[in-house]
């Protein structure tokens, strides 16, 4: 969706960050100032499109990129698949017959059903030969109808031409290329290139012609409208001008849409029609004249082009249709909407917005953070520290990467995008990069290992010598501690780990050696201590820039440069010593998130502005320097001087946001709990 709003003015331009190797001076740079513009905000809890939604029985199903679910009452899903029969996960189309409490399925090459009663897929017999190979070159963007038949089978129809298929097999119908069908008293309503036609009961079809009445030229929507007198029509005429037409065998009226409205989708419901387009739904009726239609700014109205016909009446409802929407179902007395981004809608009786949502949220099962790495606008890698990576196309996500934890991504200097990842319950670490066809190769030699269970990523940073900076943390039964961090070499593969460590931990270590060995792990722990540097173990966050790395701790913030540790806590300028996230900018001044609010370094001390007083759950900045935060009340924004806030009502799908990231686009994204949100600036 498009949102106007207070945009922070975004540069561009890379960041150079670099390696702690000589002591490091602050000079805070003016922000620039707050100024006016648009920004697009998207937001996603499923990683594809729900393009079609049929109720049938007990059961609401819904067709995705990925294949298709079930979902029952209770709101318990079920992803059918080849263990339930399936021959394919690309669904090309599906048709309900509620009569028979059966949900016909359309795969490439294949025709079946779901009983719904027995819950058990069966397939017809396989096409004919000359028609198998077309149904198996048939793609979900083709045009495609599937209609239930009066026998208990289904009209198919394709480029093609039209089909009657059953138990008994395939019977050509028709060779006409069809776009849409229709199954009601008066027969089978057909749209092909020619127009339309007519195939009654007694298997005669016969062309539907332009002086019956029926103006459509360029059908849209096709479907048996009983509750209006008849069949439905909607598309446009022949000089392009938006037409809709009710009717039944050789008897037509055409009535014209003010303004022209592009409908993409219908259901039936009890008092006629929903058609949604243009980001309303209407509803086509029966004219009420009792009935006092409210003021609306938006909406469309009919114009009948002959005498005679229904009295129809054509009006926007108050439903908030969410954005994206795109395919539409009446189940009883709910009204379910599709979505691109965010999954099926629920509309309860009487309620204006979605009283609930069928959605999965696959991308967000097990996360804990996020990270994004991009080669283009349109070619990102996420990782949310849960099963597999999620490659962004620009218009939807893929599963990515090997079938394991994923726990970030970061671009190198070089451009290439590197993934850090382990299996499931493994306490190593290793490294891959991704080439520009999305395949992942292992690095060698690249072996992290930290103590207990399930190690994670608290961050992952470029320094400008070419070495990668890796904040660690593991779990010791339900607690999560921090682990300091790991230095890698990545052409050499030699990874250094820094943190430090209590005398009484050195001690333990020396005492868990076995005598007699002499592995390069089983060194004296003092030794091995010396040469680290110290680094403070309760690392949360981190950031390098320039000549410095500073890290956001249990302890405060720490600045690592020319081999030294600063650390700042309640002691000497903090408010609160525990930090949860830390941000420079490329002026270096420097940003970090504390219980008590968010404080800015100016070189000397810790300032805590009133504005940012607070809680902050994730920090990151753009390079044009403007600050953004994850809090509980959606997104914020501060650009020195100013705090925008993105929630609930300027696009966000919740308001709990738990991590932030920034693209090489300056593009922000955020993290909540079940849902991704993209916040892009436009042009204005």
């Amino acid at each position: 969706m498009r949102a106007i709003l207070v945009l922070l003015a975004l540069g561009a331009g890379a960041v150079c960050a670099g390696c702690a190797a000589c002591a490091s001076v602050e000079v805070p740079v003016a922000v620039p100032p707050v100024s006016k513009g648009t920004v697009r905000i998207r937001s996603f809890t499923e990683p594809s499109a729900a393009r079609a939604v049929r109720a049938v029985g007990p059961f609401v199903f819904v067709v995705n990129t990925d294949g298709i679910e079930r979902w029952d009452r209770d709101g318990n899903m079920l992803e059918l698949s080849a263990t339930h029969g399936l021959p394919s996960s690309e669904i090309l189309r599906i048709a309900s017959d509620s009569e028979r409490e059966v949900l016909w399925i359309l795969t490439p090459g294949a025709l079946g059903r779901y009983h719904t009663d027995t819950e058990v897929y069966d397939e017809l017999p396989a096409p004919p030969g000359d028609l198998a190979p077309k149904l198996q070159e048939l793609r979900a963007t083709d045009r495609i109808a599937l209609a239930p038949a009066a026998d208990g089978g289904v009209w198919l129809g394709t480029p093609a031409g039209l089909f009657l298929a059953s138990d008994d097999g395939y019977t050509e119908i028709l060779p006409d290329p069809v776009a849409a069908l229709a199954v009601s008293s008066a027969g089978l309503v057909i749209a092909t290139d020619s127009g339309l036609k007519l195939r009654a009961a007694s298997g005669e079809v016969t062309p539907l012609r332009g002086d019956q009445g029926c103006a459509v030229t360029q059908v849209s929507l096709l479907l048996a409208a009983p509750r209006l007198g008849g069949d439905l029509v909607v598309g446009r005429d022949a000089q392009g001008g938006s037409r809709l037409a009710i009717g039944g065998g050789e008897v037509w009226h055409c009535f014209r849409v003010l303004p022209g409205v592009d409908f993409d989708t219908a259901a039936l419901d009890d008092d006629g029609v929903l058609l949604m387009g243009g980001g309303l739904l209407y509803r086509l009726a029966l004219r009420d004249h009792q009935e006092v239609r409210p003021l609306a700014r938006d909406g469309a109205r009919l114009s009948a082009m002959s005498g005679g016909g229904p009295d129809l009446s054509l009006a926007a409802t108050q439903l908030a249709l969410p954005p994206g929407a795109i395919s539409l179902e009446v189940s009883g007395d709910h009204v379910l909407v599709g979505t691109r981004e965010t999954g099926v809608a629920r509309f309860g009786s009487g309620e204006l917005r979605p009283g609930s949502w069928l959605r999965r949220g696959r991308m967000f099962v097990d996360a804990s953070t996020l990270t994004v790495a991009c080669a283009a606008p349109d070619n990102c890698w996420i990782a949310t520290g849960s099963r597999s990576a999620w490659h962004w196309t620009g218009d939807r996500f893929t599963p990515g990467g090997p079938d394991e934890v994923v726990l970030a991504v970061v671009r190198d200097r070089a451009g290439f995008i590197l993934a850090l990842h382990r299996e499931t319950r493994e306490a190593q670490i290793r490294l891959s990069r991704v080439d520009s066809a999305g395949q992942w190769a292992p690095i060698p030699k690249v072996l992290i290992t930290t103590p207990g269970k399930d190690p994670e990523v608290s961050f992952a940073r470029y320094s400008s010598s070419g070495a990668l900076w890796v904040g660690l943390r593991y779990r010791e039964g339900a607690e999560l501690r921090a682990f300091g961090v790991a230095i890698i070499d990545v052409p050499s593969g030699r990874v250094q780990l820094h943190h430090t460590r209590t005398d009484a931990e050195l001690e333990e270590e020396a005492r868990s050696l076995r005598p007699g060995r002499r592995a390069p792990r089983e060194r004296d722990p003092r030794q091995v201590a010396a040469k680290m540097m110290p680094i403070p173990r309760g690392v949360v966050d981190g950031e390098i820039r320039g000549d410095a790395a500073w890290f956001a701790t249990s302890e405060g913030v720490a600045r690592l440069a020319a081999g030294e540790v600063k650390l700042w806590d309640e002691n000497n300028g903090l408010r609160s010593e525990l930090t949860r996230a830390v941000a420079v900018t490329r002026g270096n001044t420097v940003y970090v998130a504390t219980r008590a609010g968010v404080g800015r370094f100016d070189g000397a001390r810790w300032l805590f502005p009133p504005q940012l007083g607070f809680e902050v759950n994730d920090l990151a900045v753009t390079n044009g320097g403007q600050l953004w935060m994850a809090t509980s009340r959606g997104i914020a924004a501060y650009d020195g001087s100013k705090v925008r806030r993105v929630d609930l009502r300027r696009g966000l799908v919740e308001n709990q946001i738990l991590d932030i990231a920034v693209d090489r686009y300056d593009r922000i994204w955020g993290r909540g709990p079940g849902s991704l949100t993209l916040i892009s600036p436009t042009t204005p």
